[in-house]
């Protein structure tokens, strides 16, 4: 499977706003598989990621986590329902909203849904711009999504990624104090939190203190960039991929087209060359089969000089020469038809081990191995029962413990 690239986008801002006019971050896996962090323009982007599993991050202010309880288990009626099920739960007109639905993996019923709320029109311009640029994403989050364990608190400066139980979320840490969000609902009785600080241990102040000041905390700095920070601490199994129903990836046609396209002229030369070698040996073999036919009708004349009626000599001569067989007394039977009316006598006959069998024109010629000279006779005489069949002992010679014989089995006249 390809590695992952993982494109970082900037917060939504005006909706106006052209990727093209910002400088963006990526982290990638290299041929090793080290995390490595790079940064440029969304067209130094596309060149990057090719060949990669492409997963676009955005900012999760941008993105609005919710759960919903929709009964049924087909997903298409579940996406249609989930708009009107959360109506209450958002402030925007629900037309003017994109909802992506997965399953809950750690929900109490089988119909509670995790869902991802975006602007729609700023979420198709994004797509849009990306595929503009030749980047066909696999795969498109919010960045709290990312965090693989529950209940992880993520902080980056001013600013805060949440994984909880029952809320998650990005924001400043100023705007989650003054919402008022509790980190520990969900959280079990003496459970912790684990934070994540991306800075220097020294730069922690009092408005992260005020927001985890009712939380048990197990603290983790990081030394390393943030972005590749919080890739080392993610997992896409709990992400809900916004890239769902008519925004699936699509295939990169132009991509493909490029790849394919010297396959396909050398594939068409192929076809070309070999289409011009069939004319050819149709008209060498058109020509052969003429004077072989001219042949056939020469010998047939010869042969028959009777014949005054030449229609399709190769036929005609091998009607006459069935006739000539039947007018000699020759069966014409095939080994098959022969050997089927013997072979349960052979199977029966205790002792019998056949060395070799030959057949030629209606007759079977068997070297076997057989018990005794009484049971070579007895197998002679079991034989000429069969009807339409007559057998001759050709040579027959005593061993110690066994007699060898040669027989052969003749079709009757017809």
């Amino acid at each position: 499977m390809n590695s992952s690239f993982y494109l970082f986008l900037p917060g939504r801002g005006d909706e106006s706003t052209e990727l093209n006019s910002v400088e963006l971050s990526w982290v990638y896996e290299s041929e090793n598989g080290e995390l490595k962090l790079a940064q440029g323009l969304l067209g130094d982007a596309a060149v990057a990621s090719a060949q990669y599993h492409i997963t676009v991050v955005l900012p999760g202010e941008d993105v609005l986590f919710l759960k919903a309880e929709i009964p049924g288990k087909n997903i298409q009626h579940v996406r249609q329902a989930v708009p009107y099920a959360l109506e209450d739960s958002v402030v925007d007109d629900v037309d003017e909203l994109y909802f992506a639905v997965s399953k809950s993996n750690d929900a109490q019923s089988d119909n509670q849904y995790n869902v991802a709320v975006i602007n729609k029109r700023y979420f198709e311009s994004v797509i849009q711009q990306l595929e503009n640029a030749g980047i066909y994403a696999d795969a498109m989050v919010a960045d709290y999504l990312l965090l693989a364990e529950k209940h992880t608190l993520f902080s980056i400066g001013k600013r805060v990624f949440f994984n909880g139980e029952n809320i998650k979320f990005a924001a400043s840490t100023e705007t989650v104090i003054e919402a008022k969000v509790n980190l520990d609902d969900g959280l079990a009785e003496n459970e912790t939190i684990k934070l994540i600080y991306c800075g220097k241990e020294t730069d922690e102040n009092s408005t992260l203190d005020k927001l985890t000041k009712n939380v048990n905390l197990d603290k983790e700095f990081c030394s390393v960039q943030p972005l590749l920070c919080l890739i080392k601490n993610s997992s896409k199994e709990n992400a809900v991929n916004l890239l769902q129903g008519l925004y699936k990836k699509k295939k990169n046609w132009s991509q493909a087209t490029k790849t394919w396209l010297p396959v396909a002229i050398l594939f068409l030369i192929w076809l070309s060359v070999q289409g011009g070698l069939f004319i050819v040996d149709y008209f060498s073999l058109s020509k052969q089969n003429k004077i072989l036919n001219a042949e056939i009708t020469k010998i047939y004349k010869s042969t028959f000089p009777k014949s005054r009626r030449i229609i399709n000599a190769r036929t005609q001569m091998q009607s006459e020469l069935e006739s000539l067989k039947k007018r000699r007394g020759q069966s014409g039977r095939s080994f098959t038809e022969m050997l089927s009316g013997s072979a349960s006598i052979f199977s029966r006959t205790k002792g019998l081990k056949i060395k070799s069998l030959r057949y030629y024109d209606g007759r079977i010629n068997i070297e076997l191995h057989i018990a005794s000279l009484q049971a070579l006779d007895k197998l002679k005489g079991q034989l000429n029962k069969e009807k339409g069949y007559q057998v001759e002992i050709q040579n027959a010679s005593s061993g110690k413990e066994t007699v060898t014989a040669r027989i052969q089995i003749i079709g009757a006249e017809l």
